[in-house]
């Protein structure tokens, strides 16, 4: 038994060496052998050397050129077998290129892969055999902006720049900004009627703060003569608003009624003068009596002018006889 082991051992350490001292082996490919001028093909190059002792003589390298063909890119790889070059290169000299053998070396020995050969074809390129004659001068179709010069569009430009910004700056000189927003108009009627409402609401009277009470509702007067009758009221002093006033058809009879409004107002506001709770009852009543009686007719519905208009009068109704 022990006999038997010692025989197997010394044939798997003979088959070791065996392997060991067998040669290295080189192999080359090439993918195509003929390519036209300026095509590139591959070359592979199996070396077969498990052991990885030796090396290839003189390896290429990219960018580098043997006889007419360029080496553009080598990559190599470690496989079980040994080692694999992957080699791409471009021919631009047509005729026939010899590639010469791949050489491994290992210790003394070196192996050869065998001689690449690759045809490279010329590219065909057009006959110049038939010359045409040369084209005379043509024409060109001629327009009537082709005599407007450069100069003139630059000018025209500048101009149409300097109007855009004219009218910016008016905008904003007119309205302060220069986005206009057009806000719909509110009724003077319902504007104070719902300023007086919050004005009651505020109770300032109440509290002992007349001043401000009569200043808040001489204020809500004045925007409604404004926007009711374009009285400039804000802009007036209260002998200037009785005197439109007076000038007013609209507003003449109510002359003394606003007077006295006003009046007791400049001694609230001027003379520090404090009036009774009834006077200022009274003077806020007086002020919604003319809002109420001073307010625009309703526009009269088209429906109902346009039956008034068919009905016939009663004057005018046919009598029986």
């Amino acid at each position: 038994m022990r006999i038997a082991k010692l025989l197997v051992t010394a044939g798997l350490c003979a088959a070791a060496t065996v392997a060991q001292a067998a040669p290295a082996k080189v192999t080359a490919a090439i993918d195509s052998t003929v390519v036209e001028m300026g095509s590139r093909a591959r070359i592979t190059v199996n070396v077969n050397d498990p052991s990885r002792s030796g090396q290839l003589v003189d390896a290429p390298k990219a960018g580098t050129t043997s006889g007419d063909i360029d080496i553009i890119e080598v990559n190599v790889d470690t496989v079980p077998a040994g080692y694999t070059y992957d080699i791409l290169i471009q021919a631009f000299t047509p005729g026939m290129a010899t590639l010469p053998p791949f050489r491994y070396a290992t210790g003394a020995d070196t192996a050869e892969s065998d001689i690449l050969t690759l045809k490279v074809l010329p590219v065909d390129l057009d006959s110049l055999e038939t010359i045409n004659p040369m084209e005379s001068i043509a024409d060109a179709p001629s327009r009537w902006y082709d005599w407007i010069p450069d100069w003139i569009v630059w000018v025209i430009l500048g101009l149409a720049l300097a109007a855009v910004a004219v009218c910016l700056w008016l905008v904003y000189r007119k309205h302060g900004t220069l986005i206009v927003r057009h806000v719909k108009p509110v009724d003077p009627y319902e504007l104070a009627m719902s300023e007086l409402a919050r004005l009651r609401d505020r109770k300032l009277a109440e509290t002992g703060q007349e001043k401000e009470y009569y200043t808040t509702l001489v204020d809500i007067l004045r925007k409604y003569l404004d926007g009711r009758f374009g009285i400039n009221a804000m802009e007036m002093s209260s002998t200037q608003i009785l005197a439109s006033l007076r000038e007013n058809p609209d507003t003449r009879g109510n002359h003394t009624r606003i007077k006295q409004i006003l009046e007791l107002a400049d001694f609230v506001k001027f003379a520090k003068v404090r009036p009774l709770p009834d006077d200022n009852i009274k003077t806020y009543n007086n002020v919604v009596q003319f809002v109420e009686e001073t307010k625009p007719e309703p526009a009269p519905d088209e429906s109902q002018a346009g039956a008034a208009k068919g009905r016939p009068a009663a004057d005018d109704a046919p009598v029986k006889k």
